[in-house]
């Protein structure tokens, strides 16, 4: 007769995001984990080391289950150790981007009320005119009178108890800018982070052997993420900094012996620009991965063109629920213009403007369920009605994303654009990604940006090319293939793109300009 487990048996209870560190620590602890420009490297045991000793210090100062505690640093491995003893505790990480400017960091601090910050010396200068916080721990220079330093911090006696916590207790907020521009809080919980590494892993298999470089601001989801998928596979994270996107990030891929590589478009169109001037030399790259913003088909054939062999992971997301579809280097090869299949346990439809289900095939607004979807926005009831939703009484809560799509009868999800991005042009509704891609494909061009003045209903096409272009050829090239309405009346060359702190074109900037 067979064996069957009883539930005893195969349940096991959470283990909280600082799990994540735990179980690899247990498992690899001498393999490196956490290696960062600065010169820091890191195992599995010497990183949880840090973590307990860290989580002991701040519970010496009161931090304690449900506080938030705010990490201010520019990317380094800090901010790995910061979250997990923040996690360990059972409080709440609000990792913040260094480039953030003291106004703007003022209204995160008075929204997310943290008992204890982190910073360092690149960040202090942002502090000056804000009221001190009970704790504030300072990574470099000499503290002060209410300061205390990291290296005391890390020596404190060890927390040995693990996470104490349940799964649905909030874990982080991960702040983004909200529609009425001020900045908001997505609030996830521990089973959100836990459950999602996990489906995105499925999907992306990183490998115990596998070096990821994270060049992309640690505040901005899918840079923090890494720190957990790195835990989860085993991997080695080396952590860069934003500034290396450009000129030197060949040879910083290749020293680091980098094997995959996440990014936003900017960070490829920084490397195609390269490679259309010299062979890219990456003998370690393997595969990358993309969101935030469309990958252009054209980017993705020019750098398979570039470097041999490398998978490319097309992927969908948003920072309520951090990723919705990833598609795999196989199915790309049948469905370039997917964006993939919904994670494993989720859901992802469209609907029409009356709340009804769309058939296969029809763009509509996209609808995601699973455990992958936020609580909400941190203290913005009317914000997370809008967006979180029961279909039903009885029904789990969804997000309405108000991104534009559709999925096929196989599940293939197809985006057609951002709800802030449609725009409606000589009485057509037009999505700018279209024409950014088409773009994307006249050879010479690197990077585009769709935006309309509204004072005359005009479009204007900013560009960055990597040879000398004149604007007629572009604009002819763009009449062959679209329609009349979404071919541009202007185009607008840049020597660079103007990006926001998470590597993304800042169109605010260029429409700025544009209404100037």
């Amino acid at each position: 007769m067979s064996h069957i487990p009883t539930l005893a048996q195969t349940w096991q209870p959470g283990t909280g995001v600082a799990g994540l560190l735990f179980s690899a620590a247990r498992a690899r602890p001498e393999a490196v984990y956490l290696k960062d420009r600065n010169g820091t490297v890191l195992t599995f045991a010497e990183t949880e080391e840090k973590v307990r000793a860290l989580a002991g210090f701040l519970s010496s100062r009161g931090v304690k289950r449900g506080d938030r505690v705010a990490i201010h640093l520019r990317n380094r491995v800090e901010i790995a150790i910061s979250l997990f003893a923040v996690a360990q505790l059972g409080a709440v990480y609000v990792v913040l981007n260094s480039r953030l400017k003291p106004r703007g960091l003022e209204k995160i601090l008075t929204q997310a009320e943290p008992v204890a910050i982190i910073f360092d010396e690149t960040t202090a200068s942002n502090l000056g005119e804000i009221d001190p916080i009970e704790t504030s721990i300072l990574i470099g220079g000499s503290g002060g009178e209410k300061v205390d330093l990291w290296d005391e911090a890390v020596s404190h006696e060890p927390r040995l108890d693990d996470w104490s916590g349940v799964d649905v207790d909030a874990a982080c907020l991960v702040f983004t800018s909200g529609s009425t521009g001020a900045p908001r809080g997505v609030t996830l919980s521990h089973d959100n982070i836990t459950y999602v590494v996990g489906a995105i892993q499925e999907r992306l298999q990183y490998r115990s052997e596998d070096t990821i470089g994270c060049f992309l601001p640690l505040a901005f989801d899918y840079g923090l993420y890494q720190i957990f998928l790195a835990a989860y596979s085993g991997a080695k994270l080396y952590i860069g900094d934003p500034e290396q996107v450009g000129p030197r990030l060949p040879q910083v891929l290749k020293n680091a012996a980098i094997t995959v590589l996440p990014g936003v478009p900017s960070v490829y169109a920084a490397l195609i620009t390269l490679g259309r001037r010299r062979t890219l030399d990456l003998p370690h790259l393997r595969a990358i991965t993309n969101t935030g913003e469309r990958l252009p088909l054209s980017y993705i054939e020019e750098l398979q063109g570039m470097i041999s062999g490398l998978q490319v992971f097309v992927m969908y997301g948003l920072t309520e629920c951090k990723r919705v579809s990833i598609m795999t280097p196989h199915e790309f090869l049948t469905h370039p213009d997917s964006v993939g299949r919904a994670l494993e346990g989720t859901e992802v439809y469209a609907i029409d403007d009356d709340g009804n289900r769309l058939p296969p095939g029809q763009v509509g607004e996209l609808v995601v369920r699973g455990r992958h979807v936020a609580h909400g926005y941190w203290r913005a009831p009317e914000e997370t009605a809008k967006r979180f939703r029961k279909r039903a009484p009885e029904s789990a809560v969804e997000l309405f994303t108000g991104d534009s799509g559709s999925v096929d009868v196989d599940g293939f999800l197809y985006f057609s654009a951002r709800s802030d991005d449609l725009l409606k042009h000589r009485g057509n509704r037009i999505s700018p990604v279209e024409i950014e891609s088409e773009a994307c494909t006249i050879e010479g061009v690197v990077e585009a940006s769709l935006l309309k003045r509204d004072r005359d209903d005009t479009l204007h096409l900013f560009v960055t090319t990597s040879v000398d272009l004149e604007k007629d050829p572009i604009l002819r090239r763009l009449s062959e293939i679209l329609e009349p309405a979404k071919v541009p009346e202007f185009v607008i060359f840049l020597s660079e793109m103007p990006k926001s702190m998470n590597g993304k074109i800042d169109r605010n900037v260029l429409l700025a300009a544009l209404e100037n």
